[in-house]
């Protein structure tokens, strides 16, 4: 096929590299030039712009920040490649994948919104969850992409345009809430002088555990460096979890408010322990 891949961010380079070892006729886009270098090692082509990429396209991938981003690089997707098929891995929210859905069909376009639930090493390993909605004719005929860089057993149908989107959103919510969570745990345990690397190991075995089976050791040295998932997109998904929603989800608002708290700190492109981190330590220095 000829694919356009749009958006190479941590996640965007890996999914693009199994399409451009699949042997595909794959150009690939990025806001900031300068990341393709890798990926035209593997054969594909780097475009100098969105029009320049998508033409000619059977398959268009976005990989973006959020819904604004892809609002922007959508109209030119169908400017340009009108016809062809979108798949849409951003993390949107439902509302945003039923606009871009209904934008797509107007103009003759395929679509399907397909978050990926997992990080950078599954992304790197071809393992990653894939959450899609969509028609079930369109979703089989995007299936053979979507497989390249998801579990074949993981590339989930879950419903319409936008039932993958939602379905991601709730995913992301539930690990904002315990990064924040855990952030005000040993914000307690602080308060209370318990010692930080014994409660992180009791804590182990409760429900942060699997949280904490891969972030402790970011959390004891304090270098939050290793970005799987940025603060930056945490705090962007509790947003669209929040104004997407027609009740007051309290405990999300209140990790919104933490994760924006961390990004003003300065956290933003860290991995999204930092949240975390920020809670735990804020205000230690005047506290001792």
């Amino acid at each position: 096929m000829k694919v356009a891949f749009l958006g190479l961010g941590r996640m965007g380079a890996a999914m693009a590299a199994h399409v451009a070892r699949a042997d595909h006729e794959l150009t690939v886009w990025n806001r900031t030039p300068g990341k393709a270098g890798a990926l035209v090692e593997l054969g594909a082509r780097e475009a100098t712009s969105v029009a320049d990429a998508v033409t000619g396209a059977e398959m268009v991938v976005l990989m973006l920040f959020g819904p604004d981003a892809v609002r922007e690089v959508l109209s030119e997707v169908l400017a340009h490649a009108p016809g062809s098929f979108v798949v849409d891995a951003t993390t949107n929210g439902p509302a945003a994948a039923r606009e871009f859905g209904a934008l797509c069909a107007a103009s003759g376009t395929r679509y399907v919104d397909a978050p990926v639930a997992g990080t950078v090493k599954p992304a790197t390993d071809g393992t990653l969850g894939v959450l899609v909605g969509g028609p079930e004719a369109d979703v089989e005929a995007a299936r053979p992409l979507l497989e390249l860089w998801g579990d074949p057993a993981r590339v989930l149908r879950i419903g319409e345009i936008g039932s993958g989107s939602a379905l991601k959103l709730c995913i992301n919510q539930g690990l904002g809430v315990v990064a924040a969570g855990l952030g005000e745990s040993l914000r307690l345990g602080r308060d209370l002088g318990v010692d930080r690397d014994l409660l992180l190991t009791v804590l182990s075995h409760t429900a942060y555990g699997w949280y904490l089976a891969q972030k402790q050791p970011m959390l004891q040295s304090g270098d939050y460096s290793a970005t799987t998932f940025s603060v930056e997109l945490m705090a962007k998904d509790l947003a669209l979890a929040v104004e997407g929603s027609d009740s007051d989800l309290a405990v999300t608002r209140a990790s919104l408010g933490q994760a924006q708290q961390a990004l003003a700190a300065g956290h933003g492109g860290e991995d999204y322990a930092a949240i975390t981190g920020h809670l735990a330590d804020e205000g230690a220095a005047d506290s001792s």
